[in-house]
């Protein structure tokens, strides 16, 4: 990263101009700022010619920027704030350039996802995806190998660069033979090989490459393949950014890999038995696991509902969706944590939530519950889960998350575990009833923790009256309290939607 200048520490643009200026007037009207070659940024050069003045240097990590010429006390006052200034426009600098960072890694996310989500075939997800790869990590080679069955050998799904050998002795580079790749298929973990000739896993016919990174294809538990990238150039080697690119592809491409072995079996069994004519259409929403849209349209209820991150991607999440007795099944909730990780884990509780058959309150929980304890560690998922029928009869589950409220009125419920802590949990059943003038209203945390400017947390005091208003109130009055947190709210009334 380009170190800071002293022109852009001075612009009037910058924080410390103002500060250098009030110091110039009051305190130092003799000192001058130039840069490393004399030219004068700041003052009059040509008033501190005299040899009784100091040149004191701007130092930045180890660089000089520029001088101050004044008298020395001055001088030194004022080098000392430079170099100051300096510091914390690096420090600037290299924060947004994280931040670039990580929106070129969700935009990644975002773009393969868009990629693979229409794609049902196999062949065309991996080479969709190792195109990607290609694009974005130097190789001259790879490959993507798939675990068809789980006890099946592995099968080259895709690949790229030229083969060793000629004839019928030719023999495909990074191909399904490759003990690395079976290595990196039994531990789950990606590695960076940028020595070929010294790792015994590493085939004679592979070590014309002179650096080897790969990455397992982990769909939740389960690892369904490998995706391999080589290069032939002598000097070329990869790094752990390289790495992490990687294994980002990776994420998303074993993803759609297992939503095309899903489709695969659902169009078998509808071909083998007309009478699950209706799985195509299951078939076809397992491609729909990343997609954003939360709800379905609710005949005999009023859903309202409001989503308010506070950053760019956020950790909560809420479903609603209809049963074939008219009957509407909603669920709210809260990952742990922040940023890019929360925001796959999202994506992944709502394709679980989809492909959910069950429309008790009970039996979605827990099987979420199970799903998250499969995935290993990603932490605790807080949500509540309700099922309410037309004639205002309800039922709710709740997994750790905020009690529910009725026109103002908090719906109680058993203290339970989030999910994702421990396997096998049950959950217990609340029934109620909603009257037709009444308002179930679920929310998450981000309402109650929203602070005030001057440190005041919103409270859950205030929930017994916010919670008569409409859904869009009841977020924007949590979000000009001083929201800290996502804010999300589901209202929902019998009635004409």
């Amino acid at each position: 990263m380009a170190a800071p200048t002293l022109k852009a520490i001075l612009s009037p643009r910058s924080g410390g101009a103002p500060v250098l200026a009030a110091i110039r007037e009051h305190l130092a009207p003799n000192i001058c700022i130039v840069d490393p070659g004399g030219k004068c940024l700041l003052g009059d050069a040509s008033g501190n010619s005299s040899s009784e003045h100091a040149h004191i240097p701007i130092l930045h990590d180890g660089i000089t920027l520029g001088y101050v010429i004044g008298p020395s006390p001055h001088a030194s006052a004022v080098a000392q704030l430079l170099k100051h200034l300096a510091g914390r426009d690096s420090e600037n600098r290299e924060l947004a350039s994280e931040v670039l960072h990580l929106y070129r890694e969700i935009h990644l996310i975002e773009e393969l996802s868009e990629q693979l989500a229409p794609l049902l075939n196999v062949q065309a997800v991996a080479h969709s995806a190792l195109d990607q790869a290609g694009r974005l990590i130097s190789a001259t080679h790879g490959s993507i190998l798939v675990l068809e069955r789980a006890h099946s050998p592995l099968s080259t799904a895709a690949s790229f660069g030229q083969s060793c050998g000629s004839g019928s002795a030719e023999v495909a580079l990074l191909g399904p033979t490759s003990p690395l790749a079976a290595s990196i298929l039994q531990r789950g973990i990606g590695e960076i090989v940028n020595d070929c000739g010294a790792d015994p896993r590493v085939l004679d016919s592979e070590c014309r490459l002179c650096a080897l990174i790969c990455a397992p294809l982990r769909a939740g538990q389960r690892t369904v393949g490998v995706i391999m990238l080589g290069h032939s150039t002598d000097g070329v080697s990869y790094s752990a950014a390289d790495l992490k690119l990687l294994n980002t592809i990776a994420l998303q491409t074993a993803a759609a890999i297992e939503n095309s072995f899903l489709c695969a079996e659902m169009v078998e069994t509808a071909r083998e038995r007309a009478a699950y004519a209706a799985e195509l259409q299951a078939a076809s929403s397992v491609q729909q696991l990343l997609m954003a849209s939360a709800s379905s349209p609710t005949p005999g209820f009023k859903v309202d509902s409001v989503y308010l991150p506070a950053s760019e991607v956020g950790g909560d999440f809420f479903f609603v969706a209809p049963a074939a007795d008219g009957s509407l099944t909603a669920i709210l909730g809260d990952v742990s944590g922040k940023g890019l990780t929360a925001a796959m884990r999202v994506a992944m509780i709502l394709g679980a939530i989809r492909r959910e058959s069950s429309h008790d309150p009970a039996d979605i929980l827990a099987g979420l519950n199970n799903v998250l304890i499969a995935q290993g560690q990603l932490g605790f998922t807080t949500a509540c889960c309700i099922r309410i029928s037309l004639d205002g009869t309800f039922t709710l589950a709740n997994a750790g998350h905020i009690a529910p409220y009725i026109s103002g009125r908090e719906i109680a419920s058993p203290p339970s575990l989030p999910l994702g802590i421990a396997e096998n949990q049950s959950y217990e059943r609340v029934q109620g009833t909603l009257n037709h003038e009444e308002r179930i209203v679920l929310l998450s945390d981000g309402i109650p923790e929203a602070r005030s400017k001057t440190g005041e947390l919103y409270g859950f005091d205030r929930l017994t009256h916010l919670t008569r208003l409409a859904a869009s109130d009841i977020a924007e009055t949590a979000r000009g309290f001083g929201q800290e947190d996502d804010i999300t709210v589901l209202t929902i009334a019998i009635g004409v939607n």
